[in-house]
């Protein structure tokens, strides 16, 4: 039967070769082999040849081979038997994944004719894999309260052979708490361990399991997984203290941050479960958290704050000890700290002063004060001893009374010496070491008038302006009395004495209060310079007391003058005046002078000139100092005949004054000029004899006024008090007429005044803006005199004006010290009154008559004000009726506004409403001591009340609510401490017992902690359920012990805090979803959603991939954690995979997580989504471009992984190709063949391109290029570039170097396309210069044998001709031009002047007289180049005078610019460069010397100039200004001299005015003043001399560092 189907498939097979071969030139044909996997190398799999009904003789030459197959490499073909054998050794997990079968195609070929056979290898599967994990080792974490049932997916076991060799089950190891669980996948079985009893983490922690799973081979094969269960903790144990209580002794005033005891706690519980905090519990007094602290980590207590034996003796510190668990767990204990003591208490001094004031005429013994001491140490260390600080006249009396003293004076006392006293009294005990306290006692000095009122100088002097306002104040004097109060009150009056002096004090007038001068009349500086008159100053005191001072008076001029015009001369009120000059004078003639006087000096007499108002500002100039009129320029034809100026004279005065004079300037013809300055010399004489007289008498004026002055400063020399710590000083180089300055000293600082104009001063008074700077004093402060100084500072103010009206102070328009008195009024009451009561004290104190006693009372608290005590005096025995005259009073209490004593009748009250709990808090007894007093004797008693208490406060807690945090895994009998209530009252009235309000799941339990009172404790009864009851909310009642009672509440809610008790529950049983393949990455598949019952973190939801899902799925999905969404990430392919099965996990963020796992299957839909693949068995690549139309190219096979229409697949080319494909037999399979004649030079490559397109919709289709390329056959000669070809040579080249090159290309390739090259010589007369040229034979360059020269020949010809190397070869040939080109090789030579000697040199004569633009001769050049080399420039480098001749740059031409003057040389030398303009240029130069000669025409006479000269100075008025200015320096110089001396003898001036060493005498002046460590000079001329120039300018100010000494109180020089 087989052997008849196998004929019957022969006879088919020989049907179909024998159809093929009469239809077509390609058969196909089909078969198919199988093998088992792992055959060894060189295994037959099957004949080929023989199946197919080859002849094995032909396989050889048909070339048999396999063309293209997906897994080719691991078979081959024997040409020789047509058998198909193993290669390489093949494993079928490598080539196919998954069950199906795994199938390798091969394509077979035959040539000759073509033949295409299609061999199917199909690979079964053996067991040679073992079942094995992704991982060696699965840890799990399960929390010891995890339910039993739940399940915990494992790791699949994965065998990558095919079933039923696959994984079958799997055996876990034996456990008592775990079993194994196997749910079946689509492909896999997914092992799950359940837990089956619960897990206790105190007994075992860990809990190692062996997963093996096992494939169904036979034998069997298996792999194994190694399972670590780690059981984690829950917070269910409470901290355990080591010791209960604990208890430390502690050393009072123990450093801050001694540690006092560590207490420690133990949890057996592990992680942050075990770790514990430690706390102090909230029921302590606020005082124990100020005095110490508990480190929360190492449980170390430490003191915080100061720890005082005699505040607290003994601290109970309620500690807590709580774990880091959810919910904490938490436990107390208490720690008793004993506090030892030591001598750590200072004496404690009061004082009962009876008066703080004391006359300084007292006399020694009187009693000041009663002082007592105590010490709230015993013993030893409560003893104290008293004493006072040396030095003071006081003393101590100690009295019988232990602690008890008085305060005496033991000597006189005087207020001017010592005007207060700090009276140090130092108590100290006896203890070891001892301790000491001081107390200071002030005691003021009453005053008695004893001193007269003093001048800070015997001498004042008073600088007042001249025209000063009638009525107004000019000047203020000050006087002071060491005294105070009434005694240092001082009004003041002038002394109006006989005599011409002080007939000018009828005009003054002095405010007795203040001691502000009013002058009644206006001063003159030209009728009085100067007056003196007398100041008397006289206390208020009992007998008054007086003194009296000096005052010296200068007035100073003011600018109150008009300048007076000399000439021109003032007519009708106008000065005007008529100059006439010849219009021929130059420029710098004297026209006229401008002469004017002021009777004024110094800036005030400073005159300048100024034009005003000028016809023609470019004829005339104004000397601004000496009135010069002098011209600027010559006058031309076109200026005017008469020209007005009008001049103005003004001083320098800060109100400047003026006047003007006009001036008349006529321009006349020259004669007219002589025949008018006869006439004005004339005048002139007599205005010069004017102007000499008017010299004359200043130069007496000037001589008689230094003489003066020079008898002033030496009368004011000899008369200076040397004592004076400051003083007026005038300026060093006052003149009379310029600023000036005055310096005065007011306690540590000085004041500088300037005036009129400036305002120097940085330190102003205070209200003040104006002209004052103060100036830190800083001499010596140890030398024990007291300053004197014109003004002291602690009792004065000082404000200076620069206004006309300030406060009530009319003031000077120039400058005003308007000095205001300021004394403190101090007052002292009684005094003398008392002194009989210091006297007799002081007696009995001596005596020792002083009796004391002590009695006790007792009151309730909340009495009313005025309620009676007792009755002190009937207690103590003492008459009521001498209470009053004794004196009867509290003097020291603790609570002295709390009781007041009746001094009629001795009963003690009640004063105001008294609260125990507000004086003692909460000590028992509450006492308050009272130290009562009676004089004469003196008594001393001691009063002690007691304040009993009663129920008026109700038990109160810190909060009103209270909230706690328990978790529902709490055990029964946990104890949660609550805050204790608080009742201000004490004893039975405080807290007595507590109620809490009823509830299933709490009781109370109270714990008396004796004085600490009744600590309240929550106790769990009952477990909590979060999930059945979130909150409870309880009362509790604290109730006290009166009658009746009062009670206060708390109300406590308690949060029900969750644990992670409950798995997350998804809300579907089955997730399956449709997805089209291909789609789009971040495509939304499913969304997966899980509840979970718990709150807060443990029923937040975190969604993940199972632990099994093995990495591919991983990059296809991905799922958000926290929405669940799964999307899409990777490209899905249904031809890869048509379904996916993915585990998800849902787990909580609790601590310890809950899981719930789910499955979500994904089905891919298909679609048309694979392009056709094309593939190409190409024969050869290359073909000759003679080929035959219908030659075979290469074999093309497509193939769509699509089925149905969507696999069915068309090919085509694209249009215009000398190709086509031709379809076989076998579906899918083409052949490529040439369809016309081939033309390798047309084009020697084609790419073709394929296209294949299948049927789908929308369809797809794929496109593939070969390369075919064209080899050559030699059909084509070689082709020169150009033709013919024209070269261009530099002449002067070089020899054997290249010139040039020729190209020639041959359009066929390879050896066809080698091109060799050579000149064709033959003997005519234009080739003859070939000879003198080479040609490279591979490249075509040629080369020059000799060098060519552009001047013998131009140009000439010759042939080239190309070879190629093709069997047979063919050539071509070109004409070669070349063109010699020119070179600057040729220098330019002069034509004219002519050459002689190697040097062009010509000379040119011209007459004098010609005019610009002459020419004068051309220089003529030629050269032997052409273009630019040839093209000549012309230039001067050197002549004598570039401003006469000019050259033409391009003609050479030589012109005149300018006709010749009278200064001009006779002869000039002009040298010409001619260069060409070559790239390097070449020149050549050439000199022509020119001649000026003489015209021959007689010359004109030439004009003759008139010079006038400048008039000469009057020898007289010329001498006369010199005197003047001599005289007038060695005034200067004389004031310089005399202040020089002056200053040098003042050595205790801080400060003064210095003239700067540079002064010129110019009017510049400059000031110098120091402040602070600084000295500022201040320069001119005119400038406000103001005080600290602003940062960053560079004004007039000059900061010279002070480097005086700072001890001596000198000035260095």
């Amino acid at each position: 039967m087989d052997e008849q189907r196998r004929r019957w498939e022969y006879w088919l097979i020989s049907l179909c070769f024998s159809f093929l071969f009469g239809f077509g030139q390609q058969v196909s044909a089909q078969i198919r082999y199988t093998i088992p996997e792992e055959v060894k190398e060189g295994s037959v799999v099957g004949n080929i040849a023989k199946d197919l009904g080859l002849d094995v003789s032909t396989l050889v030459g048909r070339r048999f081979r396999i063309v293209s197959g997906s897994k080719d490499a691991f078979f081959q073909i024997n040409q020789n038997n047509g058998e198909l054998y193993i290669h390489k050794s093949v494993d079928r997990e490598a080539l196919c994944e998954g069950n199906g079968a795994c199938v390798v195609n091969l394509k077979t070929a035959v040539e000759n004719p073509l033949e295409i056979h299609y061999v199917a290898v199909e690979i079964t599967d053996i067991n040679d894999n073992h079942p094995s994990f992704s991982e060696q080792n699965q840890h799990f974490e399960i929390a010891e309260h995890t339910p039993t049932g739940t399940s915990f997916q494992l790791h699949a076991a994965r065998d990558q052979d095919a079933a039923p060799y696959s994984v079958r089950l799997y055996k876990l190891s034996l456990d008592e708490n775990f079993e194994i669980d196997i749910r079946d996948s689509d492909e896999d079985k997914i092992p799950f361990l359940v837990l089956r009893k619960p897990l206790d983490r105190e007994n075992k922690a860990e809990h190692l399991l062996i997963l093996k799973a096992l494939d169904g081979g036979n034998p069997p094969k298996s792999g194994t997984l190694n399972i670590t269960v780690t059981v984690l903790d829950i917070n269910d144990n409470r901290p355990v203290f080591s010791q209960d209580p604990y208890s430390v002794n502690l050393q009072e005033n123990s450093p801050i941050g001694t540690t006092v005891i560590k207490i420690k706690a133990t949890d057996r519980d592990e992680g942050s479960n075990s770790e514990i905090e430690y706390s102090l519990g909230k029921t302590l007094k606020r005082k124990v958290y100020d005095v110490f602290q508990l480190d929360s980590i190492t449980g170390e207590i430490k003191i915080k704050g100061n720890v005082d034996f005699e505040d607290t003796d003994v601290y109970k510190l309620d500690v807590q000890a709580s774990d880091k668990g959810q919910p904490p767990l938490s436990a107390q204990g208490r720690v008793i700290i004993k506090i030892q003591d030591i001598n750590d208490n200072k004496p404690e001094i009061e004082l009962t002063s009876l008066s703080n004031i004391v006359a300084e005429d007292s006399k020694p013994g009187t009693v000041i004060a009663l002082i007592s001491v105590s010490d709230k140490d015993s013993g030893v260390n409560g003893k104290v001893v008293c004493s006072l600080s040396d030095n003071v006249p006081f003393e101590l009396k100690p009295s019988f009374q232990d602690n008890m003293y008085s305060l005496v004076t033991k000597g006189r006392l005087d207020r001017e010496l010592v005007p207060h006293y700090d009276i140090i009294v130092t108590a100290t005990d006896l203890g070891q070491p001892p301790l000491s306290s001081i107390k200071t006692l002030s005691i003021q000095v009453a005053d008695v008038n004893d001193n007269k009122p003093e001048f800070s100088s015997n001498f004042l002097e008073l600088y007042i302006f001249e025209n000063n306002a009638p009525g107004t104040s000019i000047f203020s004097v000050r006087a002071s009395d060491k005294d105070v109060n009434e005694n240092a009150l001082i009004s003041y009056h002038i002394n109006r004495g006989g005599g011409t002096q002080n007939d000018i004090t009828s005009f003054l007038n002095i405010n007795s209060e203040t001691g502000v001068i009013h002058s009644l009349k206006s001063f003159d500086f030209e009728t009085i310079k100067t007056f003196q008159f007398y100041v008397l100053a006289r206390d208020s005191g009992s007998p008054s007391l007086s003194s009296n001072v000096t005052v010296n008076v200068f007035i100073l001029d003011q600018n109150d003058n008009v300048p007076v015009i000399l000439y021109p001369v003032s007519a009708n009120g106008s000065a005007e005046g008529v100059e006439e000059i010849p219009r021929n004078v130059n420029a710098g003639h004297l026209v006229t002078k401008v002469r004017a006087y002021d009777a004024d000096i110094g800036y005030n007499g400073w005159l300048l000139f100024s034009l005003q108002e000028v016809s023609d500002h470019s004829l005339f100039s104004l000397d601004r100092y000496t009135g010069q009129i002098r011209t600027l320029r010559s006058f031309t034809e076109t200026d005017e005949a008469q020209h007005k100026l009008l001049i103005l004279v003004k001083d320098n005065g800060n109100v400047s004054l003026s006047a003007t004079a006009t001036v008349i300037v006529k321009v006349v013809e020259p004669k007219e000029a002589f025949a008018a300055s006869d006439v004005k010399n004339a005048v002139k004489d007599e205005e010069e004899n004017d102007v000499t007289f008017y010299l004359i008498i200043t130069l007496g004026s000037v001589s008689v006024l230094f003489v003066i002055s020079i008898i002033v400063l030496i009368v004011m020399q000899c008369s200076k008090s040397t004592n004076y710590s400051s003083k007026y000083l005038q300026e060093t180089n006052y003149d009379g007429t310029l600023c000036h300055s005055i310096q005065y000293r007011s306690g540590d600082k000085r004041y500088m005044l300037v005036g009129p104009r400036m305002s120097i001063g940085s330190t102003i008074a205070p209200g003040s803006n104006r002209n004052t700077l103060v100036i830190p004093d800083r001499r010596r402060r140890d030398s024990g005199e007291v300053s004197k100084s014109l003004l002291h500072l602690s009792n004065w103010q000082i404000v200076m004006h620069y206004s006309c009206e300030i406060a009530r102070c009319q003031c000077n328009p120039r400058i005003l010290v308007c000095i205001i008195f300021r004394m403190e009024q101090r007052r002292f009451a009684q005094w003398l009154k008392e002194h009989a009561k210091f006297t007799l004290m002081a007696a009995l104190l001596v005596f020792g008559a002083v009796a004391r006693a002590q009695i006790q009372y007792s009151i309730s608290e909340e009495q009313r004000d005025g309620a009676a005590v007792g009755n002190i005096a009937k207690d103590l025995g003492i008459d009521h009726r001498t209470l009053k005259e004794r004196g009867f009073r509290i003097v020291s209490t603790s609570g002295q506004s709390m009781f007041t004593v009746n001094k009629n009748d001795g009963v003690l009250y009640v004063n105001g409403k008294i609260d125990r709990e507000e004086i003692c808090e909460r000590s028992t007894p509450c006492l308050i001591n009272l130290k009562i007093a009676l004089e004469n004797p003196l008594e001393i008693h001691y009063v002690t009340i007691e304040v009993l208490d009663i129920n008026d406060h109700v038990p109160s807690f810190p909060e009103s609510e209270m909230h706690l945090e328990i978790g529902e895994s709490a055990l029964p009998g946990a104890r949660f401490q609550l805050e204790a209530a608080r009742d201000s009252d004490s004893g039975s009235n405080s807290v007595h017992h507590y109620k809490l309000s009823h509830n299933d799941n709490f009781r109370l339990e109270v714990k008396d902690r004796g004085e600490d009172g009744k600590i309240p404790i929550l106790i769990l009864q009952k477990p909590l359920d979060r999930e059945v009851i979130r909150n409870i909310i309880l009362q509790l009642i604290a109730v006290d012990g009166g009658k009746p009672a009062k009670s206060g509440t708390m109300e406590i809610t308690i949060n029900v805090l969750d644990i992670n008790d409950n798995f997350p529950v998804f809300t579907k049983e089955v997730y399956s979803v449709m997805l089209n393949e291909n789609a789009p990455i971040g495509t939304t598949v499913i969304q997966v959603n899980a509840t979970d019952l718990d709150e807060g973190p443990n029923g937040e939801i975190i969604y993940s991939f199972g632990k099994s899902v093995n990495s591919k799925i991983r990059k296809l999905f991905d799922i958000n954690n926290i929405t669940g969404e799964i999307t899409v990430k990777g490209l899905l392919d249904f031809e890869d995979k048509d379904s996916y099965e993915v585990d998800i996990q849902a787990s909580d963020k609790g601590l310890i997580p809950m899981i719930t796992d789910k499955s979500v299957t994904i089905k891919i839909v298909d679609v048309n989504d694979n392009a056709p693949e094309i593939e190409v068995t190409s024969f050869s690549n290359s073909i000759p471009e003679d080929s035959r139309p219908g030659t075979t190219v290469a074999l093309i096979g497509v193939f769509d992984l699509d089925s149905g229409l969507n696999g069915k697949v068309s090919c085509s080319l694209e249009d215009d190709m000398p190709f086509k494909l031709i379809p076989s037999s076998q579906h899918s399979t083409y052949s490529l063949v040439s369809t016309s004649p081939l033309d390798r030079e047309t084009k020697f490559q084609y790419d073709i391109t394929i296209v294949a397109k299948d049927a789908g919709q929308p369809s797809l289709s794929s496109v593939k290029t070969i390369t075919v390329l064209i080899s050559d056959v030699n059909d084509n000669s070689p082709e020169f570039s150009f033709s013919p070809y024209a070269f261009y040579v530099i002449e002067n080249n070089v020899p054997g170097k290249l010139l040039f090159s020729v190209s020639a290309s041959d359009k066929d390739s390879n050896e066809n396309a080698v091109v060799s090259y050579h000149i064709w010589r033959e003997n005519t007369e234009g080739n003859k210069y070939t000879s003198f040229i080479n040609i490279n034979p591979e490249n075509g360059e040629i080369y020059a044998l000799k060098s060519f020269d552009f001047e013998t020949v131009k140009t000439f010809q010759f042939h080239v001709i190309a070879t190629d190397s093709g069997s047979p070869s063919l050539s071509s040939n070109v004409t070669v031009n070349v063109f010699i080109l020119d070179q600057n090789d040729n220098v330019p030579v002069i034509l004219y002047p002519v050459s002689a000697n190697g040097s062009a040199e010509g000379v040119e004569e011209i007459p004098r007289n010609v005019n610009a633009g002459h020419l004068v001769s051309k220089v003529r050049a030629y050269d032997a180049d052409i273009g630019y080399n040839g093209w000549l420039l012309f230039s001067l480098p050197e002549v004598s005078d570039h401003s006469l001749f000019s050259l033409d740059r391009y003609t050479g031409q030589i012109r005149t610019l300018r006709s010749f003057t009278e200064t001009d040389e006779a002869q000039h030398k002009l040298v010409i460069l001619v260069k060409d303009n070559g790239n390097v240029s070449l020149s050549a130069t050439a000199t022509v010397i020119v001649k000026v000669v003489e015209p021959k025409e007689a010359f004109a006479a030439s004009d003759v100039k008139n010079a006038v000269k400048d008039e000469e100075e009057n020898d007289v008025t010329f001498y006369l200004i010199i005197t003047l200015g001599s005289v007038s320096v060695l005034f200067v110089i004389s004031i310089i001299v005399l202040i020089v001396m002056q200053c040098s003898k003042s050595t205790d001036y801080s400060s003064k005015y210095l003239q700067e060493t540079n002064y010129d005498g110019t009017l510049c002046h400059s000031i110098q003043y120091r402040s602070g460590d600084k000295r500022y000079m201040l320069v001119g001329p005119r400038m406000s001399i103001g005080s600290t120039i602003a940062p960053g300018t560079n004004r007039n100010t000059l900061v010279i560092p002070d480097r005086r000494r700072r001890d001596s109180g000198e000035v260095s020089k």
